[in-house]
């Protein structure tokens, strides 16, 4: 199951491995969907989790080879100059050569040692695919932390035009002497403390913008797609918590990692009592010579079986039983400690999404009743009924309740992926939780 996902993830990836990730102005921008592929293409974390795989794979063919015979072959020629070899009496030029095989037929400590290496490439395929999951949600999270960045950028530059037209608007009331002067006073002041205001968002936006470029190995990009499915799913009702935790035990490949990794410890653990099993072998030889001067040939074979009995090793096979049994409860611990943890994350991020599903809504709200203020207030300025103050109050209400909106917004998108993640699953889905 978890390896159909994994090869899911990387067609996908690959799909898209040569995509450009900065929009322009002629292209369209970059969707969450892309952002997460090209992580998953490009990012050395992915490549260096197959990688992983690779190197278990190799550990497995090389307890393997513990069962396989053994092939040698040797030559060699010795030449001499001719007066040297006849005053020797030995031949000018001497070739032999040899074949040697080694065949093991019974070695028991090598059972566990291949089982040990089967499990641990389970455990690696696993976390491997865990690995790639994990990307993929970083992705994801530095997606919508632009996207959140971005959106408080506008909030802070309609302000600025919002703190502009006040100030102009003031400036013309003082000039009419419907106003005093400090009316423009507090007017530029406000307008200052918009401009800073936008100085920094922007900052904040190109730096979120250069963290996901990051993640994408890409340039940063200029404009993201807000994925209304997924903001959309993630405003859902959350099911119920004991459904959930059951789902993702069943589900989250980094506990069948460390699961399968405590199986392998298991394994390795039998070995070491398994070495006083006498070890059989065949063996087998052919060798021949040949003498150039005499024409002479010489041959030989022979086959043996071979019988290794090791009656005492100065205690190391104890001593290496007992650091593998404590290694194999260790593994049990951690594997029991992560089916804890996933239980009480499920239940934390359960918690966490209906909080921000809540937030979201009052925030929602908090935004109209802050625009209807501010147009109130406007009205009433305008006909000399409010002061200065309080129409640039209910101006920096609105940014406010913008902002406190947008926020609550990804927030609620952020605990959504919190939920999805630890469930075990991917981060683009959209079925309920």
């Amino acid at each position: 199951m978890g390896w159909l996902r994994s090869a899911r993830m990387v067609s996908l990836a690959i799909a898209v491995s040569i995509s450009p990730c900065a929009a322009t102005a002629d292209e369209a921008p970059l969707r969450i969907e892309e952002a997460v592929q090209l992580a998953l293409s490009r990012n050395e974390r992915a490549r260096i989790a197959r990688l992983g795989v690779d190197v278990a794979q190799a550990g497995v063919a090389r307890a393997r080879s513990r069962f396989l015979p053994v092939l040698s072959v040797n030559g060699s020629d010795t030449f001499r100059p001719e007066q040297l070899g006849e005053r020797a009496g030995t031949p000018a030029n001497v070739a032999s050569g040899s074949v040697n095989l080694q065949q093991p037929l019974l070695d028991a400590a090598a059972f566990p040692l291949l089982s040990e290496a089967r499990a641990s490439l389970a455990a690696e395929q696993d976390q491997a695919v865990e690995d790639q999951r994990t990307l993929a949600f970083d992705a994801a999270r530095a997606f919508f932390g632009v996207l959140t960045s971005q959106a408080v950028l506008q909030a802070a530059e309609r302000r600025l035009s919002s703190a502009r037209a006040a100030l102009a608007d003031a400036q013309a009331r003082v000039r009419a002497q419907l106003a005093s002067s400090n009316d423009a006073t507090r007017a530029e002041v406000d307008l200052a403390s918009a401009a800073r205001e936008v100085e920094s968002d922007r900052g904040g936006s190109g730096t979120a913008a250069l963290s996901l470029g990051l993640l994408l190995d890409a340039p940063p990009p200029s404009a993201l797609a807000a994925p209304e499915a997924v903001l959309e799913t993630a405003r859902k009702p959350v099911g119920a918590a004991d459904a959930l935790v059951r789902d993702a035990l069943g589900r989250r490949l980094d506990l069948s990692a460390l699961q399968h990794a405590a199986q392998a410890a298991h394994e390795a653990a039998r070995e070491p009592l398994l070495r006083i099993v006498p070890t059989l072998g065949f063996a087998g030889s052919a060798s021949a010579t040949t003498n150039s001067s005499t024409s002479g040939r010489w041959s030989d074979a022979q086959l043996s079986l071979t019988l290794s009995w090791v009656l005492y090793d100065a205690g190391q096979r104890y001593a290496d039983l007992r650091s593998r049994d404590a290694s194999a409860q260790i593994a049990d611990l951690q594997a029991l400690a992560r089916a804890r943890t996933v239980e009480a994350d499920v239940r934390s991020a359960a918690v966490t999404l209906a909080a921000a599903q809540a937030a979201y809504g009052v925030a929602d709200k908090a935004v109209a009743v802050a625009h209807k203020n501010a147009e109130e207030t406007a009205a009433l300025y305008k006909q000399g009924l409010a002061k200065a103050i309080e129409l640039i109050d209910a101006n920096d209400q609105v940014f406010l309740a913008e902002v406190s909106d947008v926020q609550a917004r990804y927030a609620m998108a952020q605990a959504y992926l919190s939920l999805r993640q630890t469930l075990g699953l991917d981060p683009l889905g959209l079925e309920l939780p």
